[in-house]
């Protein structure tokens, strides 16, 4: 660590900067958005444990979304099981009501309304039939699209999960260890990658490689899109990827979020994406073609206290 005023040689600040952080230094939950869940699922308020808290979402009347925390105010009653009563959501044990924003402005009997009376509420945005939230007061980066292109001009596939015997961090860090690209995803670097920051809350990876591996979505892909792939790798606030994969014949975009879990582990859900109008079997296809990417095979992990665990493991959708 560099100390204000001491003096340091150059080279040798420039090594401090680029040092790995301990493991202890990275936060248990980074500010960052996270997937919550379906909007479609907003029929009535989700309570669901996320980030290590309880919370709520859920749509108003007027279809305004809301993530905050889901333990009343009053006396920790889960908002989850009351009602949403026009631009607000019920309480289900004293029917206080607390509007989209978090705050507390109606209590049955009372005059005024206590100054403790709001729960902690989250930034959210509705995104192609999902519910996003930011984990902060105030989100510090809007939520990730691919480069230069309109959210507007996409639909999205059914979302697809899995677990990581790992913490977040060094799931994120796949996306830049280029010996784990080659040995766990059968692709050969055929130059050296490029990295650089495109915002000061990403960092960006592109690499050249070859589709090596015998997998039969493997074969598969080198018959239809082409044996080489240019990939394109953005990851956002530590628990973000947008991907982006030409192939010679054919291009694959999906989003990839991070979620930590307790127990060292990490979910990831990923959401791949086609133009409009295109068709739905051409949808599904890159779905397929997305898990041939991400090489989704159970392969014994190395990485400490991970014991017989495989590194991944699906989750039913």
């Amino acid at each position: 660590m560099i100390h204000h005023g001491s003096k340091q040689d150059p080279a040798q600040s420039a090594n401090a900067v680029m040092a790995a952080p301990l493991t202890h230094q990275f936060p248990a939950f980074p500010a960052s958005w996270y997937l919550f869940c379906r909007a479609d699922q907003l029929s009535k308020p989700l309570s669901k444990r996320i980030l290590g808290r309880q919370l709520v979402a859920f749509k108003t009347r007027s279809g305004k979304v809301s993530v905050m925390a889901a333990n009343c105010s009053h006396m920790g009653a889960d908002l989850g099981c009351g009602v949403v009563v026009g631009e607000s959501i019920q309480c289900p044990f004293h029917n206080w009501k607390y509007g989209a924003d978090g705050v507390c402005h109606h209590i049955p009997g009372a005059n005024s309304i206590p100054a403790f009376a709001r729960q902690v509420n989250y930034p959210v945005e509705e995104r192609h039939g999902y519910v996003f939230f930011f984990n902060g007061p105030e989100a510090l980066f809007p939520l990730p699209f691919f480069d230069g292109e309109n959210p507007a001009d996409f639909k999205a596939g059914r979302v697809f999960s899995n677990i990581a015997q790992a913490e977040w961090f060094m799931v994120a860090a796949q996306g830049f260890d280029a010996q784990h690209f080659q040995t766990v995803h059968d692709r050969r670097l055929l130059q050296p990658p490029q990295i650089d920051s495109p915002s000061p809350f990403a960092r960006r990876n592109r690499w050249l490689a070859e589709i090596i591996g015998e997998e039969t979505r493997d074969r598969v892909l080198r018959i239809l899109v082409g044996k080489t792939v240019n990939l394109t790798i953005t990851n956002w606030g530590g628990t973000i990827f947008t991907v982006k994969a030409e192939f010679p014949r054919a291009c694959s975009r999906f989003l990839v979020f991070f979620r930590p879990l307790e127990g060292k582990q990490t979910q990831f859900d990923a959401i791949v994406y086609s133009r409009c109008g295109s068709s739905s079997l051409g949808l599904v296809a890159r779905r397929w073609f997305t898990l041939a990417i991400f090489s989704l095979k159970i392969k014994k992990s190395a990485i400490p206290n991970i014991g017989q665990h495989t590194l991944f493991q699906p989750m039913q959708t």
